[in-house]
């Protein structure tokens, strides 16, 4: 069959986390980083949060949201006490207001997007989110690019329950071998892509993924490269 959609996660994957939300906050605790520092941090967070991950049955939760902050703290050094906790309550009051996932379209994002749309890929994006995911989207401009945005608060259920996967199948009328799944979690996204038949790209920026049976792209320019391998 020939490859003719591509779906995508959003956090981490096409919309960045806002850093400089993030910087600020940790200053106010007294914990001084730059961006860099942050985004090295959450890149190693994936990893160890995704054990998690793939044994609950809620991922949008508190409990997430906590194990999440604590270990980009982790990653970045900083001990764990009453200034941790204060950052990790305004993380979390922040999130809720406004959403932490506003920091824009991750790199490459609008020209491999553009790009792919461009040579007849139909694109969407299947994320586990608050019910906000397309406002977000179309706050950054990426929404045009996709013909279905996939909220799991909305549809009723989460990665890497197959029924997300479906749901977007069925709007885009493609079958899973005619299409490759992008996202940043190996228990959410290669393990619940293949659950249906999907073929995925785990997203791996600074190589720290343990060796995977998948394959693993360090962004979006790699993932276009990488796609003409798939039939």
């Amino acid at each position: 069959m020939t490859l003719k959609a591509v779906f995508f996660d959003a956090g981490n994957t096409i919309l960045s986390l806002d850093y400089a939300v993030i910087v600020d906050a940790l200053k106010r605790q007294d914990f001084l980083v730059d961006q860099e520092e942050v985004w090295r941090a959450e890149c190693r967070a994936r990893v160890k949060l995704d054990p998690f991950l793939a044994k609950v049955t809620v991922r949008e939760s508190p409990e997430i949201f906590s194990r999440y902050v604590r270990y980009i703290c982790e990653e970045m050094g900083l001990p764990w006490g009453e200034k941790a906790e204060r950052l990790l309550q305004e993380l979390r009051e922040i999130n809720r207001h406004s959403n932490l996932w506003r920091g824009g379209a991750v790199p490459g994002a609008r020209e491999v997007l553009g790009d792919l749309k461009g040579n007849g890929y139909q694109l969407g994006v299947i994320s586990n989110s608050d019910g906000r995911l397309e406002t977000l989207l179309n706050e950054v401009g990426l929404a045009e690019y996709f013909s279905v945005i996939v909220d799991s608060h909305v549809v009723g259920f989460e990665k890497p329950d197959p029924r997300i996967f479906h749901w977007a199948l069925q709007r885009t009328g493609v079958t899973p071998n005619e299409a490759v799944y992008v996202g940043d979690f190996y228990s959410l996204d290669v393990v619940g892509a293949r659950r249906v038949g999907l073929d995925a790209i785990l997203l791996d920026p600074l190589g720290v993924w343990p060796l995977l049976d998948c394959v693993k792209a360090k962004d979006l320019y790699d993932v276009r490269s990488l796609l003409p391998a798939f039939p």
